[in-house]
């Protein structure tokens, strides 16, 4: 992939407004040549289950879902969800932690396979993701 050019993300909300920003950015830096490698954690990584929860947006952003999600629709944004699909095609990894999918009775069989690379550590994404830029959403 790219030239040293890596960049990580750790994903904790799953909520609508952190996941769309999830699937902008790594496809477009996937696009652009970057290692994309993802780590979900906290309430994001029940996006990822085979039958993943229901999308939420957070209570002050509600009276604006409308507006937007028919700005996204005339626009023809793909969803988050195809966005990362996309992401993955070009390269990008997913991981889910291991501390919080144990915690929650999860193991790697009840994440989507065409999804997730793997269940691990912190410790093993950080040292992935090493000399790389770091975002948390």
């Amino acid at each position: 992939m790219g030239e040293n050019k890596k960049i990580g993300m750790i994903v904790f909300s799953g909520t609508e407004d952190k996941m769309i920003p999830v699937g902008v950015i790594s496809q477009g830096a996937a696009a652009m040549g970057y290692d994309v490698l993802i780590f979900f954690t906290g309430w994001a990584m029940f996006r990822l289950l085979k039958k993943p929860m229901e999308p939420t947006w957070p209570k002050e952003f509600e009276q604006m879902v409308p507006s937007l999600m028919e700005g996204m629709k005339r626009i023809k944004a793909p969803s988050w969800l195809d966005m990362l699909k996309q992401a993955k095609e070009m390269g990008a990894k997913i991981y889910v932690c291991s501390m919080m999918s144990q915690a929650a009775g999860l193991r790697k069989e009840d994440f989507d396979s065409s999804l997730v690379d793997d269940v691990v550590g912190v410790a093993a994404f950080l040292e992935m993701v090493e000399g790389g830029q770091v975002l948390f959403i």
